[in-house]
């Protein structure tokens, strides 16, 4: 049989037995309606719709609507920075001419004169970048000329990124000379330690020979029955030697009373009104 909610018109299918004789309440699971439902025998119409076989519509798929291409967005150009343009436009010149100096004729080279080349001026450069940009398109062989002056605009642009060579040697000549005769002379010959590593070293071993002395003076001290009895003649230096150091921890002791009986009686004079 088919209950059917009348708040909501929830439907459900249920067993005839569910529903007693004299009927019953049910609730509706959708909306929580509570309704009083009579069994199908005294329900003309609700045993109507038990006897009629429930089919239920089916609804036909929802049709999907296209949806539309995403335009990709255009690519944005990044554009180089001037000074990164400008060091891959020099590699790719000095590249281009060494690959043509070795496909062509060595190019005759001549010692430096002491002539410094002509700057390029900007109209020059930029028909030689064309001329050689050009060649590469073509796939021809760059031109000697455009080689040459490839090479030597990398050159002298390279020439003005290094540090004077002269410049560098007065100054290092100048510190040089400002350096003591002594310490120059000690850097300068060989198998020799600079100063500062010699005095440190110094340090090292006065502390340790300190160190030593001092536990081999305590060891005598405490070992001195047994020193007399493995060398029997060393038996006055050691009594000398204990006598000396009974001696001066009296003197020891006897000073450190005096100075905290000092402190006492200063202590005392303070605090008296």
């Amino acid at each position: 049989m088919r209950l059917i909610c009348p708040n909501c018109g929830a439907q459900y299918e249920v067993p005839t037995e569910v529903i007693p004789t004299e009927g019953r309440d049910v609730q509706c699971s959708a909306c929580s309606n509570t309704w009083f439902q009579a069994h199908p025998d005294h329900d003309a119409g609700l045993a109507d719709e038990v006897d009629r076989p429930s089919v239920e519509p089916v609804a036909p798929p929802p049709e999907l609507e296209p949806k539309p291409a995403q335009e990709t967005p255009a690519m944005i150009r990044q554009e180089l920075d001037p000074d990164i343009s400008d060091v891959l436009r020099q590699e790719a010149e000095f590249e281009a001419a060494a690959r043509a100096a070795e496909l062509g004729a060595p190019l005759e080279t001549q010692p430096d004169l002491g002539l410094e080349a002509q700057p390029e001026n900007e109209g020059e450069r930029r028909a030689r970048e064309a001329r050689e940009r050009m060649a590469r398109m073509r796939g021809e062989p760059v031109p000697d000329e455009v080689a040459v002056a490839a090479v030597t605009a990398a050159a002298g642009s390279r020439r003005d990124l290094l540090p004077d060579i002269e410049e560098i040697n007065s100054t290092l000549r100048s510190s040089g000379e400002r350096r003591r005769p002594a310490e120059a002379d000690d850097a300068d010959l060989p198998g020799t330690t600079p100063r500062i590593k010699r005095k440190g070293r110094g340090f090292r071993r006065a502390f340790v020979t300190t160190i030593m002395l001092g536990a081999a003076a305590v060891g005598a001290y405490m070992f001195g029955p047994q020193i007399i009895e493995f060398v029997p003649a060393a038996e006055p230096y050691v009594a000398q030697y204990s006598a000396l150091v009974e001696d001066a921890r009296t003197w020891l002791d006897g000073s450190v009373d005096s100075g905290l009986a000092w402190l006492d009686q200063k202590a005392a004079e303070t605090t008296q009104p």
